[in-house]
Parts: C-alpha cells; sequence; structure tokens
C-alpha cells in the first residue's frame, strides 16, 4: 500500500524510468553498430539533440571526421564577402555574445557544398599522422610527391645537377613564367624546405668597384640585365610571402658586407639596423634557424651570393662554403635512435636571446627545440617547426619545486645528454650539405625547417658579401594555402 504522496508519485514514475533506460540501451547498442565511416550521433534525450544525424565523410583507418564539425563548416555559416562566421549569435547593439541557444527546432544542416578532398585533408590534419606527412628522400623519390621530403645524403653535384635535382630553378624561367613558378617554387619549399635558384642578378650598387674581386668586375661588365641584386632578390620575397619582414636587420634587404649599406627600399632609403651577429664576421657559424629569440620565428630566408670569399686556391682551405640540413630529417632520425632525447628537446622550452646595446634591441623568446603537432593518433605528431641556435640560447633552468633538494642535477643530466645526441646528428656529413654558392645563387630557406651555417672565410680587399631578407612564417603560410598545399 501507498502511504504517502511521495511514494505515490515514485511508484507512477518507475515503469516510466525503467522505459526511459531500455531506450537508452537500445540507443547505446545502436551507436556501436554504426559504420566507423559515417559517424552517427544518436541521442534519446530530444533536450539535448533532437535528431539522429549520420554524415558519410572521407574514413581513415577506420576514423571519421565527427558531424557537428563537418556541419558547422556549411557555406551559409560564413559570410561570402569577408568570410567570417554568420553563424555565432550576438546582440546588434552592444555587441554581447548570447549565453545560451535553444536548438531544439533546428533543421539538419546540408553538407552538399563540401568536396570529398577538404573532408580528407581536415581528416589528415586531425589524425596527426607523421607518416601521412613525411616519406624518405631516394633518387627515385618522385618531384610531384605530396608529402614533405626527408633528405639526407645530398651533394653538390646532386642538387646542381638539373637531371636529378628536386629544388633547382633558373632565374629566368623564373621571369618568364611568374604565376606557374609561384606554385612550383611553394611546392618545392613545402617538399623540401630549400630552395637553390642560379643566374639570380647580383649587381649592386653598394659594393663598391674598388671592393669587387676580378671575377666579380668581369660579371658585373657583362650583365646585359638592369635588374639589380636588390630587386631580384624583393622579387623573390613576394613569390614566396608577398614582401619582406620587418626585423631588427631592416625593412627590406640587408648585407652581410660592411661595403655595403642597408635597404628598407630600391630608393636607397636606409633605416635603423642591427650588426650585431656573428654573421657579419669570418668565422665558421654551426647550423642554426634563424631568430630564435623572436616569438614566431620568419618563415623564409632568402639568400643571395653577391661576392664569394677571395681565398688561396687550396682545396684544403676553408672558403665561407654554406651549410645545409633538414631539420625534420635530424628530428626524425633523434626519434628513432633516441626517443627520450626527442621527448625531452619537444617538451623543454628553451630561452634565446638578442641584445645590441648600440641600436638599443633587446629580444627574447622561448620554446622547444623541436615543435610538435600533438593531440593525433600517435603522442608525437609530424614535426612542425625547429628553434635551434646555440649561440643565442641561454641556460637553462629546470622546472619550479619548492626545494632545491629536489634539484639534484637529473634535469641537466638528462638535457646535455638530449643536447649532444641532437648535435652529433646535426654534425654527420651524412646530414649536411655543403655547397660554394657562386655568384648570382640563390637559396630560399624554410627558416623553421632547414638550418643553415657557414665555413669559416679569410677576410680580403674583397669582402664575402651575401644579401638577402626575411619572409614571415603567416605569409609564407598563407600563400601555400592559396596554392593548395598543407599547413600544419
Amino acid at each position: 500500500p501507498v502511504e504517502t504522496e511521495e511514494e505515490f508519485t515514485m511508484a507512477r514514475r518507475l515503469p516510466l524510468m525503467a522505459h526511459i533506460t531500455r531506450c537508452r540501451r537500445q540507443c547505446t547498442a545502436m551507436c556501436e553498430n554504426v559504420s566507423a565511416q559515417n559517424f552517427a550521433v544518436a541521442s534519446c534525450d530530444r533536450r539535448q539533440q533532437n535528431r539522429t544525424k549520420s554524415v558519410s565523410v572521407a574514413s581513415h583507418r577506420d576514423v571519421a571526421l565527427p558531424s557537428q564539425f563537418v556541419e558547422a563548416y556549411n557555406e551559409r555559416n560564413f559570410d561570402p564577402m569577408t568570410h567570417q562566421r554568420t553563424d555565432i549569435a550576438f546582440d546588434p547593439l552592444d555587441g554581447k555574445l548570447a549565453t545560451s541557444l535553444d536548438k531544439s527546432n533546428d533543421t539538419p544542416t546540408s553538407t552538399s557544398n563540401i568536396s570529398q578532398d577538404w573532408l580528407e585533408t581536415q581528416l589528415k590534419r586531425w589524425r596527426a599522422d607523421p607518416n601521412d606527412y613525411d616519406e624518405p628522400w631516394s633518387r627515385q623519390t618522385v618531384q610531384n610527391s605530396e608529402k614533405r621530403v626527408l633528405w639526407t645524403n645530398w651533394t653538390e653535384s646532386i642538387v646542381r645537377d638539373p637531371a636529378q635535382s628536386p629544388i633547382l630553378f633558373q632565374y629566368d624561367d623564373i621571369n618568364e613564367d611568374t604565376d606557374n613558378i609561384e606554385t612550383e617554387l611553394l611546392t618545392r619549399l613545402y617538399q623540401y624546405g630549400l630552395v637553390l635558384i642560379s643566374g639570380t642578378p647580383s649587381s649592386t650598387d653598394t659594393l663598391p668597384f674598388s671592393a669587387m674581386s676580378e671575377s666579380s668586375k668581369s660579371l658585373h661588365l657583362s650583365c646585359k640585365s638592369d635588374e639589380t641584386a636588390e630587386a631580384a632578390i624583393l622579387k623573390l620575397a613576394s613569390l614566396v610571402g608577398y614582401h619582406p619582414l620587418q626585423t631588427l636587420y631592416g625593412s627590406g634587404v640587408w648585407s652581410t658586407s660592411s661595403e655595403s649599406s642597408f635597404y628598407d627600399d630600391e630608393t636607397g632609403a636606409s633605416g635603423s639596423t642591427s650588426t650585431a651577429d656573428s654573421a657579419y664576421g669570418s668565422t665558421s657559424l654551426p647550423l642554426h634557424t634563424d631568430m630564435t629569440y623572436m616569438t614566431t620565428p620568419p618563415g623564409v630566408q632568402v639568400f643571395l651570393m653577391v661576392q664569394p670569399a677571395s681565398t688561396p686556391e687550396a682545396e684544403a682551405t676553408p672558403k665561407g662554403q654554406s651549410t645545409y640540413l633538414d631539420g625534420f630529417a635530424a628530428a626524425h632520425q633523434l626519434f628513432l635512435e633516441n626517443p627520450e632525447a626527442f621527448e625531452l628537446l619537444a617538451c623543454t622550452e628553451r630561452i634565446y636571446r638578442c641584445l645590441d646595446d648600440q641600436e638599443g634591441w633587446h629580444m627574447e623568446a622561448a620554446g622547444p627545440v623541436i615543435e610538435t603537432k600533438s593531440g593525433g593518433v600517435n603522442r608525437w605528431g609530424p614535426v612542425s617547426a625547429i628553434r635551434h641556435n646555440d649561440l643565442d640560447r641561454l641556460p637553462d633552468l629546470p622546472p619550479y619545486c619548492s626545494s632545491l633538494d629536489v634539484i639534484d642535477g637529473s634535469f641537466y643530466h638528462k638535457l646535455t645528454n638530449a643536447h649532444e645526441a641532437w648535435n652529433e646528428i646535426l654534425s654527420r656529413d651524412s646530414m649536411r650539405l655543403v655547397i660554394d654558392l657562386q655568384p648570382g645563387d640563390c637559396v630560399l630557406v624554410a627558416n623553421q625547417r632547414c638550418l643553415h651555417g657557414r665555413y669559416a672565410f679569410e677576410s680580403s680587399a674583397y669582402p664575402r658579401v651575401v644579401m638577402g631578407c626575411y619572409v614571415g612564417t603567416d605569409e609564407l603560410h598563407s600563400k601555400m594555402r592559396r596554392h593548395r598545399l598543407p599547413v600544419l
């Protein structure tokens, strides 16, 4: 017998609750049987989801994109002019965002305007599987590979040979077909992180005739083009990133020669620039990426050899040869040989600094040596950036703890071993490409992928002159997206 009103109410609810429980169990069983190639959302609670929606999307190893994500990309949710979202509710007078939305009566959103290629691209980014992005280089590697090619064992003869070099371009070809060549340059830069362009104009008024070597004078006098080195550098920068990046070395073209001025533009307007860097000396430079002390380092560095170092003919004498290395390939090798070292360099933030007392610069930034895309199918996704310059790196500090007794030295021991393992890979001849750049050789370097350095050279009356500029990372990525290249 029911004695109270509360017990009476509960007794009437019991059958209904049992029915709801059965429904939920049935729905759970249904969801477990939904094909992995068709992501389905099923719910018995109509207050949270008023429909059972199944979105057919590109399957990738038994994983598919959530329907909520795909539906939100419907074209009607974006303004056709600004491409900004239109499905965000806010007050038209004060701009306050809506705190809650009743979508119980929403109709399903069509996804017919979304292409299969787009679905595949988004699914690959979501998975973040290194195997989807990278492949090792071999002489049989096709140039039209859609993946990043991790190169090793490159020599100057390989990269200069038109028959087998995947990165070689001629400047005259760039001038004749700018529209198509932009796609080619960006594709090679994405694949290899390095591009070599021969025959680039190298005449510049910033190098006095008296400071030119005999070979430079001959080249200068025989040049039939009116295009200057500065103009050529700015043109190449525009192809891969719209315009040069403003840095402490100037807003346009820089030069590593003390004989040269710095230019903001071709009119010769100079600006306040820094020369507080070992690049302006004649010593060797260890492999490094540039501007590690910037929160977002440049995306591309443009190097144009104007005049090589004038050195004795002896072959054993260093003469300022340029060195390059694929940082993504080095990171991959470290992961294979020493996973613990890879993890430490990917998890530990290092601090980098640039000080210039004369110009008043003090820049600092922090980041791991190896940056990866995380959150995907593996703990470590594809490597997205390298930040490495031992000359600008400040001493490391372990994670804070309340007692100094806890710091037993293991942090420094492990980190030192990890960094030495990394530097050992960078020192291998099989990883390093050494090129004796000649006048007119221009190299585009993906600064957050490929490291660069140089051999020492002897100072003389004929200075070694390299000119160039930087391109911003955001600008590079914008260009790559416009040409449908992957950006992590």
